[in-house]
Order: structure tokens, then sequence, then C-alpha cells
């Protein structure tokens, strides 16, 4: 009996182990705040990628379960951007460029009408582009390879 349950043990620990190999949970993006974004970017040069969001937004859970969940999205946000999500609805001080905004204020510094909309930020940290409404990640990818092009 001792060696049945020890057999039981060992193939159910082997299938977690295979489950842990094959899944992409832990594969997404990196998110960061918006005041370290802007430190990675002066000292490593790459555009700024912010997306704001909020609980209340169906559109922004739809992004953040299908486009924001793709491989070719996250690896594109991981490697050639500093990601951050900004809370619309969020008190809390945001420091963008030696100012605090709230959410909203800074939304509204980005002319933001809507959620979801995303801000395209070049490294430079000098001016910036919006994304607008729900996009699919084939859509998302295009726009910033096009954002990116000189």
């Amino acid at each position: 009996m001792k060696k049945l349950a020890f057999t039981f043990i060992i193939i159910n620990l082997a299938s977690f182990s295979i489950a842990g190999f094959t899944n992409n949970d832990s594969f997404e993006v990196n998110w960061n705040n918006l005041e370290y974004a802007q430190k990675l970017a002066k000292e490593t040069p790459r555009p700024l990628f912010i997306e704001f969001t909020a609980k209340w937004c169906g559109w922004c859970k739809k992004m953040d379960k299908t486009t924001f969940s793709n491989s070719g999205v996250i690896k594109m946000l991981n490697e050639d951007y500093y990601a951050v999500k900004v809370d619309f609805d969020s008190p809390a001080p945001i420091d963008y460029q030696g100012i605090k905004y709230t959410g909203k204020e800074l939304a509204k510094k980005f002319g933001i009408e809507g959620l979801p909309t995303m801000i395209y930020v070049p490294s430079s940290l000098e001016g910036s582009k919006k994304i607008v409404g729900y996009k699919t990640s084939k859509q998302l990818i295009k726009q910033l390879n096009r954002m990116n092009d000189p």
C-alpha cells in the first residue's frame, strides 16, 4: 500500500512539474510604475507605453485578457518599451516629469477622453501619441510599429 501511495505522489509531482514548464501564466507584461519607467528611460533609452485603465472599464479588462496576454504583445512591450499602467481613478500622486498628478489629472494632461487609451512617449520623454480604444494584439503591434518608424 505504501508503494502505491508513493507512486501516486511521484506521478502527481511529475504532472505538476510538467504543467509548470508548459504554462505561460508567468509570461506577462512587466508593468512598471510611471516614476520608475521614467528613470529607466533616462538610464537606458526606450519609449514608454502607458495604459490608462480603471476597474469599471470593461474594454480595459478585455484588453488585459486578450491583447496584453498575447505572446507577441508581451515580447514587444517587455523588450522595446517600459510598460506602465495608470489607474484613472487613483487619487495617489503620480510623478510625471517632476509634477504630481492624480490618475484623472494625468489623463487630462494627455487629452484622454475615454478608456482604454494608451500613450506612447518617446525615449526622450518629449511629446506623446495616443492609441484610443480597444485594440486586438495585431492592431496594437501594428500601431506601435508605426510609432517607432522615423
